[in-house]
C-alpha cells in the first residue's frame, strides 16, 4: 500500500512539474515537426526580446512539390510587455530571415548580408489578438538558394497577468485562400496560456 501511495504521489508531482515547465500550450498536429529555441535567437541577436521560440512545421515543409512547402507557424513567448508596431515587426522579420538564411549556409564567405525585404501592415484585429498584422517577406530560400516570397500573418497577444507577451507567426509562400492557412490557423487558434 505504501509503494502504491508513493507511486501515485510521484506521478502527481511529475505531472505538476511538467505543467509548470510549460507556461503555454501550442498544438502539435500529427505528422508535424517541432523545434524550440531560446530568445534572443542566435542567428538574429539584434532582435531585443527574451523568452522562448517554438515552431510547428507542416508535414510538407521541406518538400517543394507540395502546397505545404515552407509553411509553418511559430511563437515568441516573451518576458515582459515589448511594444510591437509595423516598423519594429518589419525590422524583426528582416533580421530573422537574413539570419536564418546565413546560418544555414555551409560557405558564408562572400554571402550577401542584407537581402530580405519585409513589408508589414496592420489589419483588422482578429479574435484573441490585441493586434493583428499581415506581411510579405522577400528573401532567399536556404533549401534551394533561390529567391522566395512569403505571406505572413502575425498575432500579438498581451498577458499582463502573467507578465508575458506572445507573438504568433503564420508563414507560407501560398496565398491566404490556400487550404494550408486553415492548418496554420488551427495551430494559432489552439494556443493557450496555462494557468
Amino acid at each position: 500500500m505504501i509503494k502504491k501511495t508513493v507511486f501515485i504521489a510521484l506521478l502527481l508531482f511529475s505531472i505538476k512539474i511538467a505543467k509548470a515547465q510549460s507556461p503555454y500550450t501550442l498544438p502539435l498536429p500529427q505528422g508535424w515537426g517541432s523545434e524550440k529555441l531560446s530568445l534572443p535567437i542566435d542567428f538574429a541577436p539584434g532582435i531585443p526580446i527574451k523568452g522562448i521560440e517554438e515552431l510547428r512545421f507542416t508535414p510538407g515543409w521541406g518538400k517543394s512539390t507540395t502546397a505545404e512547402y515552407w509553411s509553418y507557424a511559430f511563437l515568441w513567448f516573451m518576458d515582459g510587455q515589448p511594444k510591437f508596431d509595423k516598423d519594429s515587426l518589419r525590422s524583426y522579420l528582416t533580421q530573422y530571415f537574413n539570419g536564418l538564411y546565413l546560418s544555414n549556409l555551409k560557405d558564408k564567405t562572400g554571402a550577401a548580408s542584407n537581402f530580405t525585404k519585409a513589408e508589414v501592415k496592420k489589419v483588422k484585429t482578429l479574435v484573441n489578438d490585441d493586434q493583428t498584422y499581415e506581411a510579405t517577406i522577400e528573401t532567399l530560400d536556404f533549401l534551394t538558394h533561390q529567391p522566395i516570397k512569403f505571406n505572413a500573418r502575425l498575432h500579438i497577444r498581451n498577458f499582463a497577468v502573467t507578465g508575458h507577451t506572445v507573438a504568433l507567426f503564420e508563414i507560407s509562400p501560398q496565398v491566404y485562400k490556400n487550404v494550408v492557412w486553415d492548418k496554420l490557423d488551427g495551430v494559432v487558434n489552439g494556443f493557450a496560456v496555462n494557468k
